[in-house]
């Protein structure tokens, strides 16, 4: 068990702030507890480092928006759940084969899977044009249980002939694989920050304009046909991105 009130014994007369000595002291215990640990209520907090209430929030603040800590509306702030990092630069791979091969456990929900056309957006990453069909699969990802990210996925309709009568919460690339032959060869992702708006926030059971990761991905056949689109919006609490620069053309160089 950790013993907040030992390590979190701020030294008043230290040139140092408090609310730097406290944010700290809190990385420091942060960093030998558990993913989603319950830390200690804000008024414990400010008896254990002898702090006002502003102190307290300020610390604990500041490691929420470093993604350290996350604060859980009407439950308390715990730690960062364990983030997950699919690597960029890698070949195109689904959803489910990247968190079991990570060693979690993923499932997920159908929230809307039917036929419409493709409109500009889509159309131009597709290569169709607007009044063209593409299926649009909408699915709720969650790992362990808990809500990770939303994915809009949309695949040229032609391509896919009744592939919303299949199963459609195990891999889509699978059962693009196994029934239709088609295979994510090369592909384009992009990322960004947005926050979350109602729908998306009661989805992934965050607060109204928490932040959140958005990816764009286009992938591609070995022979160039265009085969997806899709977006995803995640948790910024359990997702990052990593990228391995090994390559001379791909590397940042300093002087």
């Amino acid at each position: 068990m950790t013993d907040w009130e030992r390590r979190l014994a701020l030294d008043p007369s230290a040139a140092v702030p408090l609310y730097y000595q406290l944010r700290e002291r809190l990385r420091a215990v942060i960093r030998d507890c558990e993913p989603d640990t319950l830390i200690p209520a804000e008024k414990d907090l400010m008896v254990y480092a002898g702090v006002s209430r502003a102190t307290a929030r300020r610390a604990i603040g500041d490691l929420v928006q470093e993604g350290l800590l996350v604060a859980r509306q009407g439950s308390g702030t715990y730690t960062a759940p364990m983030a997950v990092a699919p690597e960029l630069g890698a070949r195109p791979a689904g959803f489910t084969e990247t968190m079991a091969r990570l060693g979690r456990r993923p499932t997920t929900r159908v929230l809307r899977a039917h036929r419409q056309p493709a409109g500009t957006d889509v159309g131009v990453a597709l290569g169709l044009s607007e009044s063209q069909e593409v299926v649009f699969i909408e699915r709720l990802r969650l790992l362990d249980d808990a809500p990770c990210m939303v994915e809009s996925a949309h695949l040229p309709a032609d391509l896919v002939p009744d592939i919303l009568d299949e199963d459609l919460t195990g891999s889509l690339y699978d059962l693009l694989r196994m029934k239709y032959g088609l295979t994510p060869a090369s592909g384009r992702e992009t990322i960004g920050a947005v926050n979350a708006d109602y729908r998306l926030a009661e989805l992934l059971r965050v607060p109204i304009a928490a932040a959140l990761l958005v990816t764009s991905r286009s992938t591609s056949t070995e022979s160039a046909v265009a085969l997806e689109y899709t977006i995803r919006h995640a948790r910024g609490d359990v997702a990052v991105f990593s990228v391995e620069l090994n390559d001379a053309n791909n590397a940042l160089m300093g002087q």
